[in-house]
């Protein structure tokens, strides 16, 4: 998620925004979409009996990835004339960031955006994503993941736990924020107790750049941030901004040590129960849905570390060779794990041009 607001988490939803609120304007989004509610139906098929779904993500109504799944559930819709009804609920309501990822594995959650974390836990192979300085930029992680990654990793290891990937939205680049002070070289990391999903190759990371890591889920961030339960975080701009970390936290450090990404999974035996003719509309709209989330994030990411800057965070910038010196031996733990075909897989992905 990154990776991440459960209803009775210590966050900004419990703070400023209640879910009637988020409710309400998560309607009033899908209303200048044409759609009748939550559920991504057109007004002109709500006589049509419909299979419903759910799907549930932890982000802000604000965020790209939300813009993402309205997209998905408008193309869904109006392809199916009705006859799919997805209902989106944003901002963790049916869970946190792992409670939603184990519902779709479960099947009971239709669909879910979810950060690697969790899948790395049951899909060991796919971490290499997170792999610190692995990806040059968004454009070589986009063709990996649309290429042999996404289908030699992703599905390979997931369709036989019962989850279908339906595409990937980049998560953008990673940095650090906490409240104590400004973060100017790694050595200022030492001692920071950092909050990281409960991932290997993420705290192994955090690790590596001196702080401590502490695993906590993506919708208990923002109390323990601002309780002192953890000092800092790490996350892209955009999940900083929309989760407004800026009003707990100081300092911003732009590290860019890793690379991230929204996984969007879908429960393999609601697919396999659908039509065919669904299932290549679920397929299709899942791709497009993706494509239109991935360049969302781009277009909104310089934005955001603008509009973190105007709301008062202290930004230092490190030095880039530092920190990828740092953390290159975590690939080791990586391939310590997966052996052979994890050095493999490494290789790959660098000499991808």
């Amino acid at each position: 998620m990154s990776n991440e607001l459960s209803p009775n988490a210590a966050g900004p939803f419990d703070r400023r925004v209640s879910r009637r609120t988020v409710l309400k304007q998560t309607v009033g989004t899908l209303g200048l979409l044409g759609l009748g509610g939550l559920s991504g139906r057109p007004v002109a098929h709500a006589a049509v009996k419909a299979t419903k779904a759910r799907l549930g993500h932890g982000m802000a109504v604000t965020h790209p990835l939300h813009r993402m799944t309205l997209k998905f559930a408008e193309l869904v819709t109006e392809r199916s004339r009705g006859r799919l009804d997805v209902g989106i609920f944003p901002g963790s309501q049916l869970g946190g960031a792992v409670e939603m990822a184990e519902g779709v594995r479960l099947g009971t959650i239709e669909f879910t955006p979810s950060g690697n974390a969790w899948i790395e836990g049951i899909a060991p192979m796919t971490g290499v994503v997170n792999l610190p300085g692995l990806f040059r930029d968004n454009d070589h992680a986009y063709k990996a993941m649309y290429g042999f990654v996404g289908k030699d990793v992703y599905e390979k290891n997931l369709l036989p736990l019962g989850v279908r990937p339906l595409g990937w939205v980049s998560n953008e680049f990673r940095h650090v924020t906490n409240n104590k002070r400004q973060v100017k070289t790694l050595a200022d990391m030492k001692g920071l107790k950092i909050r990281v999903p409960n991932s290997k190759v993420f705290a192994d990371t955090v690790r590596a750049m001196g702080g401590s890591p502490v695993p906590v889920d993506w919708a208990e961030v923002f109390g323990a941030l601002q309780q002192g339960v953890v000092d800092g975080q790490e996350n892209p701009f955009m999940n900083i901004y929309s989760a407004k970390l800026y009003e707990v936290q100081k300092h911003l450090a732009l590290t860019a040590h890793m690379w991230d990404v929204y996984n969007f999974l879908m429960n393999e035996k609601f697919f396999q129960g659908l039509d065919a003719d669904l299932q290549k509309i679920v397929l299709e709209a899942g791709r497009e849905a993706c494509d239109f989330g991935w360049n969302e994030v781009k277009k909104d990411n310089a934005d955001y570390l603008a509009k973190l800057r105007r709301a008062g965070m202290q930004v230092t910038e490190l030095d880039r060779n530092e920190v990828q010196a740092a953390v290159k031996p975590t690939w080791k733990t990586y391939e310590d794990r997966t052996g052979a075909a994890g050095r493999d897989l490494i290789q790959r992905i660098l000499d991808l041009k």
